[in-house]
Order: structure tokens, then sequence, then C-alpha cells
């Protein structure tokens, strides 16, 4: 019954504000992080030229960017057929969120498996910013089912020279093949990138009484620090 209402009241956008800003308030009372809410604090502080939501399924993250940058330049990135059209119905009385059917990956490394009975279009994220948001700074918050390795190693100029914050869901237990680790985004991102690793949230459990199945981590450029509470 909670899950359902839940449900209903995140994927309506009036309720889903209202929701998110309880939840938000309940997390500062309880000293819980919330990526979100940092998301929204680095794009007052920065004004970047756009967010990329990459692995935006319907649309229900870019309506949580949004609450805390609005207005926002948004770059929606959905690769399934399907998903992607109900991503553009979702946002098609908003003219700042633009809707890209492609799947951002390494130039040497191959779609995901479990992506793989669809057919996608597929760039890199280097060219897809040289093409699309050629200037300025940009945040990124994707969600890609283990290929973030994938996404870096394609984006490497870009993530080194115009990303100002990196926040993405990181696997914890094994769920895809080839999927990047914590550790390992960890030293791509800090040693070879030069981020500073801003915050580990709390754990999704892979099931009640279970290990962490994954979790969401948020890498920021150190010139973007300290960030105002």
């Amino acid at each position: 019954m909670l899950r359902l209402l839940h449900r209903v009241l995140t994927h309506n956008r009036i309720t889903s504000r209202l929701q998110r800003a309880l939840v938000h308030r309940v997390k500062q009372l309880l000293y819980m992080p919330d990526g979100y809410y940092s998301m929204g604090q680095i794009y007052r502080k920065i004004k970047p030229a756009a967010i990329l939501d990459i692995g935006a399924h319907h649309g229900y993250t870019v309506d949580k960017l949004l609450d805390y940058a609005p207005g926002a330049k948004v770059h929606a990135f959905e690769p399934t057929p399907q998903s992607a059209a109900i991503l553009r119905q979702r946002m098609s009385k908003r003219p700042n969120v633009h809707v890209h059917e492609i799947v951002t990956q390494s130039p040497f490394g191959q779609v995901q498996e479990h992506l793989a009975e669809v057919q996608v279009q597929a760039m890199t994220l280097d060219d897809w910013a040289e093409k699309f948001e050629p200037q300025g700074m940009l945040l990124l918050k994707a969600d890609i089912q283990g290929a973030e390795r994938l996404l870096v190693m394609g984006g490497k100029k870009t993530f080194a020279r115009r990303v100002a914050a990196f926040y993405t869901e990181i696997c914890i237990l094994p769920q895809y093949e080839s999927q990047a680790t914590f550790c390992e985004m960890n030293r791509i991102m800090v040693e070879q990138l030069g981020f500073a690793l801003y915050d580990i949230y709390p754990c999704q459990k892979a099931g009640p009484g279970a290990a962490a199945g994954f979790t969401d981590v948020m890498w920021v450029k150190p010139s973007v620090l300290p960030l105002e509470e």
C-alpha cells in the first residue's frame, strides 16, 4: 500500500514536487544526503550550460532535476524507442528539455548486452557534446545499468574539461556483464580526471535483509566545493 502511494505521488508532477520537498526536509532532519538537492546547489553556484540526464527513462528524474534547478536546459537521453516516446510525450510542454534517443558509450566498447535485443543509435559523449552542446560547463546524472565505464571512456575530454559534477547509480552486486565497479570508477574519476568524491548515498538492498545491491555516488570538481548548506 505504501509503495503504491509512493508511486502515485511521485508520478504526478504537482504531488511529486510536494513529496520531494517533504522528503528533503526529513532527510535534512536525519542528516541524510540528497543527491538531487546537491545537483541543484551546484547548478545555482556555477550556472552550467546544461544538465545531462543519461538514462532518463520516462523522465521522472528530469522532473527531480528541474524541481531543484528550475528553468535549466536539460538534455535527456533514452535509447529504447518505447521509453523515449513516453519521455518525449511527457516533456512535450517543456521547451527547455531536449530528448535524445541514443546511447552514449566508448568507441572501443559495445552497447551493454541488456540492450542487445533493441537496436539503438550510439554516440560517444565527446562526439555528442561537440555537436549539440559545444560550450559551457555541464552537470551529468546517469542511470545506465553498469555501463558507467563506457560513458566515461567515450567522454574523457568532456569530463576532464567541462563536467562539474557526475551523479550516478553504481551496482555493488554483480548484475550485468562487464559492469563497472565503484573502486574502478573512483580511480578513473579521481586519479585520471581530477574529480573529488563528494558523497556515497545510502545503499539499496537486493532484498529484505539482503546485501547491498546498488547505491548512488557523486563526484565533483574541487573548484565547485564547498557547497552552501
